[in-house]
């Protein structure tokens, strides 16, 4: 139990920390490279967002730990303490003091989200580890091409719009392709332990790559938007939900609520929404950074004058 709430909370340390310095470095990167590539290779040239990174695949390290020392719901609880720290560690650098309505709004988003966990979870490792070796093959496909499906259609409106639209329809996207990767995972995790040759020839293999490339694309044009009080929350909140719904839906798990469950996890979506809403209308604008320099152009009369001497 130590080593899982250790483990869990450090997850969320880490989680926090570099979903903060990403957003930081993303924020600054030119609006022109949203949803391209080009932006990873721009934001992989700065040392902080490497370090970012860097804190986001050690917690998944923390994660998986504590997801083999203790019960899903109860750590994913502890993880979803993600958000709290990413938003102090903004209000540090930003050195923007946050009013008492966006913490609170803040903290109730984590609670609505450990509620829904805690109320949606399959029951005990043994189901969790039972649903992987009944999830087909056709139903993981069609539960990510879904999620992904979404994201992307998210994520070309939000590409269209500006401001707060704009931060809210790319962090939902995101959120959808982190759900699409998740369960890209679910299959590959099962299909690794049945040794090399079946991993190099099974879908899931290169499905995972693309699928995490462009949940990182997402997640850093999300972030690039420089309100980090409404997409951090967002990706935080649509992630877990969206896994599983896509869980219960198509990839047959059985959640163990029952009418009394699903009405209060229902109830848990509607008061997370809410808070979700009450961050979105109170997150500051983003700082404003000072215009570029003006590019030296090039003149071509000194070159015409030399070539008539």
């Amino acid at each position: 139990m130590i080593v899982m709430i250790v483990s869990a909370l450090a997850a969320a340390a880490l989680y926090g920390a570099g979903a903060a310095i990403e957003q930081r470095q993303a924020s600054a990167a030119p609006q022109s490279a949203a949803g391209r590539p080009r932006l990873l290779l721009l934001l992989a040239r700065q040392p902080l967002w490497l370090l970012g990174i860097a804190a986001q695949i050690g917690g998944f390290a923390a994660h998986a730990v504590a997801l083999r020392s203790g019960p899903l719901a109860t750590v994913q609880m502890l993880v979803a303490a993600e958000l709290v720290v990413a938003v102090v560690i903004v209000r540090i650098w930003s050195g923007r003091p946050l009013s008492k309505g966006s913490w609170a709004a803040a903290l109730t988003v984590v609670a609505g989200i450990a509620a829904f966990l805690v109320l949606t979870s399959p029951a005990g490792h043994a189901h969790a580890a039972g649903v992987t070796h009944h999830v087909t093959a056709a139903a993981a496909i069609l539960g990510a091409v879904v999620a992904g499906a979404a994201a992307v259609a998210c994520a070309a409106a939000g590409l269209r719009a500006a401001g707060r639209r704009r931060a809210i329809l790319l962090a939902v996207a995101a959120g959808l392709a982190d759900s699409c990767s998740a369960v890209v995972t679910l299959t590959f995790s099962h299909v690794a332990s049945h040794g090399l040759v079946a991993i190099v020839t099974s879908w899931s293999v290169y499905a995972l790559i693309v699928a995490g490339a462009a949940n990182v694309l997402l997640t850093q044009s999300a972030y690039q938007t420089g309100r980090p009080m409404i997409t951090l929350p967002i990706i935080s909140a649509v992630a877990p939900i969206a896994s599983v719904a896509i869980g219960t839906g198509i990839l047959g798990e059985t959640p163990r609520t029952g009418l009394i469950g699903g009405i209060a996890a229902a109830a848990a979506v509607l008061v997370t929404s809410l808070a979700l809403a009450c961050l979105a209308r109170l997150a500051p604008p983003p700082e404003q950074s000072p215009p570029p320099a003006p590019e030296p152009t090039f003149d071509p009369e000194p070159e015409r004058v030399l070539a008539g001497c």
